[in-house]
């Protein structure tokens, strides 16, 4: 597979030595070092995609776009709010339910980092995404060690217009969003204003007579406001409100325990195959994959998470100077309650909520002009607290004899990361040819933690403070061979912040900072007239001390039942690999763009605490990190008449077989080895000067995959959450 798509890659590129075409590709212009340069220029392993990109895409989710980056990857935990993104083998193994959420990406949105409270913002009115590979400490900050994520919103401009977008699918699923753009004071005020709603029946049915399944309402209210007072001045304020609720945890049985069930939970189970184990019960529905789409739990489940945040911007132009200032403020309150167990034995349920909120202040100072020496130097202050009140409660099944509303488990935990970090860079061309760019960061982060809680027997409590510094400097060098093609060369640090923790191990109730260093090379280059973009990357990382989490269940000397969870730290990992990039014009009327990414994730040494015992993972690849990833699209348009046009467009996505945990390296397999898959998207469309009609299929030949399996105490044993085929129709109507 890796081979032929790469062939298939290099033969149709020398194609375009004898295309006949007027077309060009379009420079795209991007802000990943705080300011608006060409893609091309930019020393740094890049995915971006335009507003056109976005919407011909159809991007709705964070995989969506991850998916189309070289050596990047995600898995699903049940929700929209629970994804895990890697980036060349750089992900986070931290629990997402823990008070502070933890990122190993920045994650901006319009100036602002959100990955303290969400890394799956809703994707409405987006002029451009960026995904920046490799450590972006710099300008991206405290744990931005794989990369960053930078989402620009549409800004209101001093026309009235707008547009309006209804789509129907299967599964009555009906998505309509509106935009309305409003010139309040000429030339001084206008607003933007945007809408969504989000709802589907969904795929999953709950066979119980309970009824329900994954069925979901997302609504979306979006305000952007522009004030430009003189030329000099420009202040945006942006805000955004979300509600996302699903009706279940999305996910189907595996018909395999983990050992966190098996051998503890469900212990009494019949063994059904013989193999002196406790078997999962079909439960009336069986198992992935004879079973894709039904469920079997008697209590209302329900999960999801509102958020709402506030960005202000303030840019203000001197001579020879920008001065620009970023206030930020977020909350967010994810929630799950009701069954736990996923079957219709009424064994656990489960009252969840972990309401978190960030602020953060930035002020930067940069040069502007045409010089030979650019700079830029900032200082930012933020500040993030999280909370979890967790209950779960023993059902009538009754399991160790518990008496029914037995609490077995509880968390009530608070937490605050304060950090305060200056970072610059400067950028300084040696000759016409040659510019040598040094930056860095410092930055002090604070942790406090105040929890307590029990699992089963095990009561813990826990008060504790620890800081962290770190300085994370990088040195690039971009090197122009000639007219449209560059070679660069970067050594960049990153830097993810230790953190506090309830552990059963004394001594071990803090753990150790991250840290990697990228060393890269690469070549950007517009070929044959523009119409031909290769975009090439190599790089080594190594980093020490990976942070990992670890559960383990079981039963304490005198037969009780305990829980308890952590995190480990690898000493040492290292992660090589290729990234390519193209997009050609074969013709005025073909478009096709490709990606591929080549990885080799391990780590060095490392031994982890799974099942009960120290295990030695020495040279085992890391967890979600794929060896192959590629994309490709193409798109044909084409004249109907002097007001209509058309187009087809075909989309494929590859990613290479993965471990999706640490405790599955230790397992083989279903669901443990998640096996490589592949899928293909197919559109087609006619647009107007005022309107456009696209009919769509998503995962057009039905190809049957799951991105992981996650761990909970399921009587089906691991949930994982299966593709389906999908179509339907999307109608935009635009208006001034």
């Amino acid at each position: 597979m890796a081979k032929t798509a790469l062939a298939v890659a290099l033969v149709g590129t020398a194609g375009l030595a004898a295309a006949q075409t007027d077309a060009r590709i379009e420079e795209i212009v991007v802000t990943a070092q705080q300011r608006e340069q060409n893609l091309q220029d930019v020393p740094i392993s890049i995915s971006a995609f335009t507003s056109e990109a976005i919407e011909k895409n159809m991007f709705s989710d964070v995989g969506d776009y991850v998916t189309r980056t070289p050596n990047a990857s995600f898995t699903s935990n049940g929700a929209r709010s629970r994804r895990s993104i890697s980036i060349r083998g750089v992900t986070n193994f931290l629990v997402s339910s823990s008070a502070l959420r933890t990122s190993t990406f920045g994650f901006y949105v319009d100036g602002f980092n959100v990955a303290g409270s969400s890394i799956n913002p809703p994707i409405m009115d987006i002029e451009r995404i960026e995904i920046l590979r490799g450590p972006q400490a710099t300008y991206f900050g405290r744990n931005a060690l794989g990369g960053g994520i930078n989402i620009t919103s549409k800004k209101p401009e001093n026309d009235f217009g707008g547009s309006v977008i209804v789509d129907y699918s299967r599964f009555n699923t009906l998505d309509i969003e509106g935009v309305l753009n409003l010139p309040l004071v000429e030339d001084v005020l206008a607003a933007r204003v945007n809408v969504k709603r989000y709802s589907t029946d969904g795929f999953i049915e709950n066979i119980n007579p309970l009824g329900g399944g994954n069925d979901a309402t997302y609504d979306y209210v979006k305000l952007s406001l522009r004030y430009t007072p003189t030329d000099n001045l420009t202040v945006d304020l942006t805000g955004s409100i979300a509600n996302e609720e699903v009706g279940m945890r999305e996910g189907i049985p595996s018909g395999v325990f983990s050992t966190f069930a098996g051998d503890v939970l469900y212990a009494d189970f019949p063994d059904r195959d013989g193999d002196g184990l406790p078997d999962p019960d079909p439960d009336g529905v069986g198992f992935y994959p004879s079973n894709r789409t039904k469920v079997n739990f008697n209590s209302p489940q329900t999960v999801g998470t509102d958020f709402k945040y506030l960005v202000n911007r303030v840019d203000y132009e001197f001579a020879d100077l920008l001065f620009t200032s970023i206030t930020g403020y977020m909350e967010s309150d994810f929630f799950l309650q009701g069954d736990i167990d996923g079957g219709s034995g009424d064994f656990f349920n489960e009252i969840r909520t972990i309401p978190r909120d960030s602020i953060s202040q930035e002020f930067r100072l940069q040069n502007t002009g045409t010089s030979n020496f650019t700079w830029n130097l900032g200082l930012l202050y933020a500040r993030d607290r999280g909370a979890v009140d967790n209950r779960t409660f023993v059902g009538e099944a009754q399991p160790f004899d518990l008496p029914v509303g037995f609490l077995i488990d509880s968390e009530d935990s608070k937490e605050e990361a304060e950090n305060w970090a200056i970072f610059g860079q400067a950028d300084y061309k040696l000759t016409d040819r040659l510019t040598v760019s040094l930056g860095g960061r410092y930055s002090e982060e604070t942790k406090e933690a105040n929890i307590r809680g029990f699992s089963g027997t095990l009561e813990t409590v826990l008060s504790v403070e620890d800081t962290f510094t770190d300085f994370s400097p990088r040195l690039a060098l971009n090197y122009e061979l000639r007219d449209n093609v560059s070679l660069y060369a970067t050594a960049s640090k990153g830097f993810k912040s230790g953190g506090v923790q309830i552990s059963p191990f004394p001594g071990a109730e803090s753990f150790e900072p991250e840290t990697l260093w990228n060393y890269e090379v690469g070549a950007k280059s517009d070929l044959f007239d523009n119409r031909l973009r290769l975009n090439l990357a190599l790089f080594y990382m190594d980093w020490e001390d990976l942070q990992t989490a670890f559960q383990q269940a079981g039963l304490d000397e005198n037969g009780d039942f305990i829980l308890f969870g952590g995190i480990d730290n690898a000493e040492k990992a290292t992660s090589t690999g290729v990234e390519l990039t193209a997009t050609a014009l074969f013709s005025d009327n073909l478009v096709v763009n490709f990606t591929a990414g080549y990885l080799e994730a391990e780590y060095d040494k490392f031994t982890a605490f799974i099942d009960g015992a120290n295990r030695v993972l020495d040279g085992e690849t890391i967890p979600n990190s794929p060896k192959w990833t590629f994309s490709a699209d193409a798109e044909y348009g084409f004249d109907i008449n002097a007001d209509l046009s058309g187009y087809v467009r075909a989309e494929w996505t590859y990613r290479d077989e993965i471990q999706s945990s640490t405790s599955a390296l230790i397992q083989s397999g279903f669901p443990w080895q998640v096996p490589s898959y592949d899928y293909v998207d197919l559109r087609a469309g006619v647009e107007h000067e005022r309107f456009s009609v696209v009919a769509y299929v998503d995962n057009l030949f039905d190809s049957k995959y799951f991105t992981n399996a996650y761990q909970k105490a399921f009587t089906g044993g691991l949930h994982i959450e299966p593709s389906y085929r999908t179509f339907g129709l999307r109608l935009t109507y635009n208006f001034d």
